[in-house]
């Protein structure tokens, strides 16, 4: 018990400060510092986030749901890092899902467009994993008997 009474009072310690920190920093008007200072929320997440191959170097193949969220309505677009042509686009929505047929053998960063001004939103990387490495025993095998 005394060592939940530690941590709720170190959490309030915290607390405190990062509150007191704000203010410092923005003592004119917080609500309008709090604007500026927080980045816009936006989210990009691919579920599953990694492909599983049975051997190392074989091409995964998975259908991956990606969920995306974005503070306001605007047109927006996804694309596959340092692709041309993007996968599938929206218009006029904050949030939109896009159901991926994953296939590669290494590592694909996924990207969130805003068509109006050409910036990245968010970003995700879907990651590939094996189930058995690449044997780096040698092939031949020589036996006597």
């Amino acid at each position: 018990m005394d060592n939940c009474a530690t941590r709720s009072r170190q959490l309030s310690v915290r607390l405190l400060f990062s509150a007191c920190a704000f203010f410092l920093l923005f003592p004119n008007n917080p609500v309008q510092a709090a604007d500026t200072v927080l980045p816009q929320l936006a989210q990009l997440q691919p579920k599953p986030n990694r492909c599983v191959a049975l051997h190392q170097g074989q091409v995964c193949y998975q259908n991956i749901v990606l969920s995306w969220y974005v503070g306001q309505s605007g047109d927006f677009c996804l694309y596959q890092q340092q692709a041309e042509q993007p996968l599938h686009c929206w218009q006029a929505v904050s949030s939109g899902e896009y159901l991926y047929a994953f296939a590669s053998e290494s590592p694909v960063q996924l990207q969130l467009v805003n068509t109006q001004n050409k910036t990245v939103v968010a970003e995700t990387l879907v990651e590939v994993a094996w189930v058995y490495k690449t044997n780096t025993r040698r092939k031949t095998h020589w036996r006597l008997f």
